[in-house]
């Protein structure tokens, strides 16, 4: 099911822009500063209230503008539906509007105003290739957190209330932890027993709500893994034997959770914050035993991160069956693959059978698409 209509008022150096997808393939050409990639920011911001670029909001609005605006419809789900059986499964219409006087966002879903964006982000399942998406190897673990936890989000409803309350409780631990090492000068020893216990009730519950997120965090790089695996392959049989995916689980694999609580108190104390556990939970890409990031060479790295996205984007499209509208865009990809690697990608891209939006300054690196199944748009200043 997918997009149908694209309307985009005031967005960058966008004024005014229609847009009629096709349901799978949408090359979207011209010179550069044309407002290629603001169209692709446009849907993401429509989807995720927020883009991708920056995370001043304001500056995605035309400067001679106060506000902007981006509108969609999504198809029907089936022929025979009719246009009043609309729900996430099925046809809508979805608007956003942000204005540099407030920092919300003005939400409409079928001319129904949405105050909670967890109901806007749970309609389209987006997948987002860019050439900042590279970073995602060697930047810092808490990108890659996220990247894990969206994905959890898709599969697990009960995933983002359970990770908002492990963090309440964390922040709880941590400002005793904080308030007893400056009291006590670091020493557990000398804290009274009232004290302590205050902070030891702490414990079991964010030691349940630890297990349960590392669980669903776990099940989601487990999920991944083969399609992975699968579509590295495609690439390069050499890099895919000798790659692997691993969940960290943010403290000693030695330790059960209850048992690094009890046993590295003292240490928390002395650090004054809960230093290990599920927030600190991550992906690690592991080369030859070594961390990829460090043994890869740039373009091994970039065909590494797109298969590790494709490969978290086609489980949620076939797993999550309650959405049946999914979105890929690729912002400037024929830039960051050269012509042999480009027919591979999209020979993984006919496999998982996806409305797909991709930006090019040339619309010959596309050719081997077939024309039936692609639009070609030539986007002007």
């Amino acid at each position: 099911m997918p997009l149908e209509l694209l309307k985009i008022y005031n967005a960058r150096n966008l004024k005014e822009y229609t847009l009629t997808p096709h349901p799978i393939y949408n090359i979207l050409y011209g010179a550069n500063g044309v407002g290629k990639t603001t169209i692709l920011e446009s849907v993401y911001l429509l989807l995720r209230s927020k883009t991708f670029r920056s995370s001043k909001y304001k500056s995605f609005i035309n400067h001679e503008s106060n506000n902007c605006t981006v509108f969609s419809k999504f198809s029907y789900a089936d022929e025979g539906q009719s246009a009043s059986d609309i729900s996430s499964n099925n046809s809508f219409t979805l608007g956003i509007s942000r204005s540099k006087d407030s920092p919300q966002p003005v939400l409409h879903l079928n001319s129904t105003k949405v105050n909670s964006l967890s109901t806007v982000t749970s309609l389209v399942i987006l997948g987002l290739v860019t050439p900042e998406s590279f970073y995602l190897l060697d930047s810092g673990p808490s990108i890659r957190r996220k990247f894990i936890d969206w994905g959890v989000f898709h599969v697990e409803p009960d995933f983002l209330s359970e990770w908002k309350s492990y963090k309440k409780i964390l922040s709880g631990r941590n400002v005793l932890l904080k308030n007893l090492a400056q009291k006590y000068k670091r020493s557990i020893s000398s804290i009274p027993k009232s004290d302590l216990d205050n902070l030891l009730c702490w414990s079991p519950q964010l030691s349940l709500l630890n297990t349960k997120l590392h669980n669903l965090r776990l099940n989601q790089v487990q999920n991944i893994n083969s399609s992975f695996k699968k579509y590295l392959a495609n690439f390069s049989r050499t890099l895919s034997c000798d790659i692997q995916l691993k969940y960290y689980q943010g403290w000693s694999s030695d330790l059960s959770y209850d048992e690094y609580l009890e046993n590295k108190l003292q240490d928390d104390l002395v650090a004054g914050f809960t230093r290990y556990g599920t927030h600190r939970g991550e992906i690690r890409i592991i080369h030859n035993n070594n961390p990829a990031k460090d043994t890869l060479s740039r373009g091994q790295k970039k065909i590494v991160v797109i298969c590790l996205i494709l490969a978290q984007f086609s489980f949620l499209v076939k797993e999550v069956k309650s959405v049946n509208h999914s979105l890929l865009l690729l912002d400037d990809i024929d830039s960051e693959l050269d012509e042999k690697n480009l027919e591979i990608l999209f020979h993984i891209l006919n496999d998982i059978q996806t409305q797909v939006m991709i930006t090019t300054t040339n619309k010959n690196r596309f050719s081997f698409l077939d024309n039936e199944l692609c639009n070609v748009f030539h986007v002007k200043q």
